[in-house]
């Protein structure tokens, strides 16, 4: 029981570190870009949210598969990652999980 718990909070800490890496890429670093014409904070942020985003995705595949996960919620935290701000949907979704785990 409590390894699920920990695999919720794994996969919440992976949903706010992509939903932020996102946010920081598209409110901050495209628009620098464009308008500013700095090109530099993409080059940074660009590899990052990517990393976020394909840890986040392990982290989903890696923990439905070993709990029982319907795949309206796994389409959901897959959903959430593709909006930006989604990432605060989907913790909100872990954290019912978690709450359900728990009981």
């Amino acid at each position: 029981m409590e390894s699920r718990l920990t695999q919720c909070a794994r996969m919440r800490r992976a949903a706010l570190w992509e939903g932020a890496t996102l946010v920081l890429l598209l409110g901050i670093a495209v628009p620098l870009k464009h308008l500013g014409g700095q090109a530099g904070l993409v080059t940074l942020m660009g590899p990052a949210h990517g990393m976020a985003f394909l840890y986040y995705l392990w982290t989903i595949a890696s923990n439905v598969t070993a709990d029982d996960w319907t795949r309206t919620e796994v389409a959901q935290l897959l959903a959430c990652a593709m909006l930006p701000f989604g990432a605060w949907f989907s913790i909100r979704l872990l954290k019912r999980k978690a709450a359900a785990l728990a009981a």
